[in-house]
């Protein structure tokens, strides 16, 4: 048994643990994550499909109707967590993606979760990806930065700098394991650490303004 497959059963077993012991905390139970869920189920990936995997602000984002010839699956909850995520990382794998986008840990760290947890989550996606689809191309995206003067999510209050430490964290990690991190964090900056107010609703939340820029970041990815 190599090492990688060992750090993978104990990376698996310790999000598994984390999961059950803050399952009053998680996503899974909300009728936006069961109604998602059920949406999932009747419309199915489709194999070698380019997925977007996340929270609220990928599944905002309209990525089959931005590339239409490529047709990928939006695959975000609104509210999800990294937990949430690995609930339902089966699907994903299942279907061999092409490529996978994920961005997660806007909602971790609203919940007060530490970036060490928040990466122990993210280590076990990729681990488990890897793994099963070992010839999806994995782009990890960074979380994107927030304005609190707008922003209505007191427990985001504060979070900008663990915001960024989070970042460095994804990037580095992401390069250990030959994913490929697109750094989309400064693009939206309108100053140090605060969210420009020409794209977004509420200082978290992406307008059209802010998809289009998003877009044009991935384009060359994705086509």
């Amino acid at each position: 048994m190599n090492n990688k497959f060992i750090l993978l059963i104990l990376i698996f077993l310790y999000s598994s643990f984390a999961m059950s012991q803050e399952i009053e905390e998680n996503i899974l139970e909300s009728p936006t994550y069961q109604s998602r869920m059920i949406y999932f189920k009747t419309h199915p990936l489709m194999r070698g499909q380019i997925v977007f995997l996340g929270n609220s602000l990928t599944q905002g984002g309209k990525w089959n109707e931005y590339f239409p010839i490529q047709n990928p699956a939006n695959r975000g909850i609104a509210g999800d967590n990294t937990l949430g995520m690995l609930g339902r990382l089966h699907e994903i794998i299942e279907a061999r993606p092409s490529k996978l986008f994920i961005m997660a840990g806007i909602n971790d760290i609203s919940l007060g979760r530490s970036n060490e947890k928040i990466m122990t989550c993210i280590r076990s996606i990729i681990y488990q990806v890897k793994t099963g689809s070992p010839d999806t191309k994995i782009y990890v995206q960074s979380v994107l930065p927030i304005n609190n003067d707008i922003a209505p999510y007191t427990r985001l209050k504060g979070k900008e700098k663990q915001i960024e430490r989070l970042n460095k964290d994804l990037e580095r990690f992401s390069v250990q394991m030959g994913a490929f991190f697109i750094n989309l964090y400064p693009s939206f900056l309108s100053s140090k650490s605060k969210l420009d107010v020409k794209y977004t609703t509420d200082g978290l939340h992406l307008n059209d303004v802010g998809y289009a820029l998003w877009r044009e970041k991935i384009r060359t990815i994705i086509e």
